[in-house]
């Protein structure tokens, strides 16, 4: 069954709703373009408003694991946007992934130990907090009541130092999509797979596209030379 919000059924979704012809009128780059637009738009939207619309959002969530070193979170290289506060695991004041003693009765003493370990958010701060929080007396961090601030873009420095792990949850980066097509004697073209960057965005995603691409070509058909893609988007009425 082809996917509704594919690259194809969009841009002829747009079109019959613009009551206008698959033709270089709406050229297949500009589509592109227009698609790739809002990919990012919703993206950073559903980021800050995470878990709505997390249904449409679901193609891109990513969850790891990760483990601390010298203090730092190295994020995934698909990283885009958190969703939400990165966590720790911690039971009794004491992380939950800290090594455990090997022995002949590891794996039972290892589920007693897992047992009731609660999932404790990381706050991230900024520069000045952090200062704060890691030179106070009273308030500096502890593994109850960690802090973490962004460092280099993609690494999260984390406080207390002795966490061994940090869960994150996050938007994966989108690809670059690129509607491909075969150019018709009638200067019409159809959608051709083979040459096509097709999306990640599945069902549920389709009315927020929609909304989306439309508004674009709506503006772009008015002025062909109009950049002020934001604006046009927040003006759309996606969320």
């Amino acid at each position: 069954m082809a996917n509704k919000s594919g690259l194809d059924n969009l841009l002829k979704s747009v079109l019959s709703v613009g009551n206008a012809e698959q033709n270089f009128s709406y050229p297949p780059h500009v589509f592109s373009n227009h698609i790739n637009i809002v990919t990012s738009f919703i993206l950073d939207n559903l980021a800050i408003i995470y878990p709505k619309y997390a249904d449409a959002l679901l193609p891109f969530i990513g969850k790891k694991l990760i483990p601390v070193t010298d203090g730092y979170v190295q994020l995934p290289d698909d990283y885009r946007n958190l969703l939400g506060a990165p966590s720790v695991q911690v039971k009794n004041g004491k992380d939950c992934n800290d090594p455990i003693v090997i022995d002949t009765a590891s794996e039972f003493k290892t589920a007693k130990l897992k047992a009731g370990c609660q999932s404790v958010p990381i706050i991230i701060v900024d520069k000045g907090q952090w200062d704060d929080r890691t030179t106070s007396t009273y308030a500096y961090p502890r593994i109850d009541s960690p802090i973490g601030m962004f460092d280099s873009g993609k690494k999260i420095k984390v406080c207390p130092y002795d966490i061994a792990r940090v869960e994150v949850l996050y938007v994966k980066k989108e690809k670059i999509y690129r509607y491909g097509y075969i150019s018709q004697p009638d200067d019409t073209y159809i959608y051709d797979a083979a040459t096509s960057e097709e999306s990640e965005w599945e069902e549920p995603a389709f009315e927020l596209l929609f909304k989306g691409i439309f508004a674009l070509y709506s503006a772009w058909s008015r002025d062909s030379t109009i950049i002020e893609y934001s604006t046009i988007l927040n003006k759309a009425g996606l969320f």
